[in-house]
């Protein structure tokens, strides 16, 4: 007799990542490939990250320190917080897991707004513990703070995940939108709910009204755990590396079930020194600023709605713009060599997910897309109101 696997294991969809660029040449026959789906620094990985690898590589044939001791160093330091709150996971994803595994069982929930990273649902899923999403605002997907606050009461919901900004809407929330939602939770369930704020994209952020975490996690220790990554500006998404801080008490739990030697000798020592590199990471910055004013003023002149972001894309409308959905534009664009994130999968079939790229990738995206409109020419100045849908005042 076969043996039983839970239901909720059975019914489980994988997180499917966006397509490789080897693969959509060879099912295409194309020499080009632009890849705009991930998420990823287009300027590559940190140059100090890649010549740290290169040393590390010779004593690859060690364990790697299983206490990440330098890379908690450099992070104290240059955060300002102790060593002992940093734990150290093979991307962010593998914190969600440890943040699932030690404060869920069977039958408790987490709670998350609608359209927000997939991982979170899928890592509480593996575990048998359910995901409560609540809703969002229709004009503009952005965080309902009030519907969190009520979801929280539910005594079996023991994780709120918030990103900040979100992935794929690329929504944020202001300090006084954070405050409202940890003091309102606090107000129903005490400490009985961990606030998890997933500041993947934080190095991106240029609104000023977006709270530090750090400084979160310091006035909430009870309640706050902050999720951060070296996948997005320091481009070392291939070597999985990302961590959590929260206080002293929550990080040693969470060190309990962390595998031996979970993040590799290479992403340790690429982390430490991605820290160090200022210069590139001012780069980058630069480089996303510039590409999300490409993308908003290319947008706006052909009156295609999209949702403003703080991270490094953008949610475009793609039957607004292209009279498809987003699965058929995706399907539309690979044909020409252009790869985008179709989002169907969290709930928003008619819309697609553009990364930021360099210069030369993002003209080269337009100029498919504009194609797809049928249109030989740039699209010229539009006398009409930019349709910015859900615009941040």
């Amino acid at each position: 007799m076969a043996m039983q696997i839970p239901d909720y294991i059975q019914n489980l969809v994988p997180y499917a990542p966006g397509k490789p660029i080897e693969e959509t040449r060879r099912e295409f026959g194309l020499k080009k490939v632009v890849k705009l789906a991930s998420n990823e620094n287009p300027l590559g990985p940190s140059p100090r990250a890649t010549q740290a690898i290169s040393r590390a590589l010779r004593e690859s044939h060690r364990y790697p320190d299983g206490s990440a001791f330098k890379l908690k160093q450099k992070l104290a330091v240059t955060l300002t917080v102790d060593p002992a709150e940093v734990v150290a996971g093979s991307g962010s994803n593998e914190n969600i897991d440890f943040l699932i595994r030690a404060y869920c069982r069977a039958g408790d929930r987490i709670l998350h707004p609608r359209y927000s990273f997939v991982a979170y649902r899928i890592c509480a899923q593996v575990h048998g513990v359910e995901t409560v999403e609540t809703p969002v605002n229709p004009s503009d997907f952005s965080v309902d703070v009030g519907q969190l606050i009520a979801a929280s009461a539910d005594p079996r919901v023991k994780l709120l995940f918030v990103a900040n900004p979100n992935n794929p809407t690329g929504t944020w929330l202001t300090e006084s939108d954070i405050t409202r939602l940890i003091e309102g939770v606090r107000e129903k369930r005490g400490d009985g709910v961990l606030i998890v704020l997933d500041y993947a994209y934080w190095e991106y952020v240029t609104d000023a009204r977006i709270p530090d975490p750090v400084k979160l996690m310091r006035r909430y220790p009870e309640n706050v755990v902050v999720l951060k990554t070296f996948s997005k500006v320091y481009g070392l998404g291939g070597i999985r590396v990302g961590y959590s801080l929260a206080a002293r008490e929550i990080s040693q739990t969470l060190e309990k079930i962390r595998q031996p030697f979970n993040v590799n000798s290479l992403a340790l020592a690429a982390g430490e020194a991605a820290l160090g590199d200022r210069a590139f990471v001012k780069k980058s910055r630069t480089v996303n600023a510039d590409g999300l004013k490409f993308w908003s003023q290319a947008l706006d002149k052909r009156e295609i709605g999209y949702i403003p972001s703080q991270g490094n894309f953008l949610l475009v409308n793609a039957r607004e713009g292209w009279k498809m959905s987003g699965p058929e534009l995706f399907q539309a664009c690979l044909r020409k060599g252009l790869i985008l994130r179709p989002v169907a999968n969290y709930g928003l079939p008619d819309w697609i997910r553009v990364s930021v790229g360099t210069a030369a990738e993002n003209r080269f995206a337009i100029k498919v897309l504009d194609g797809l409109r049928g249109a030989d020419k740039p699209a010229r100045p539009s006398k009409a109101k930019p349709r910015k849908k859900g615009k941040r005042k």
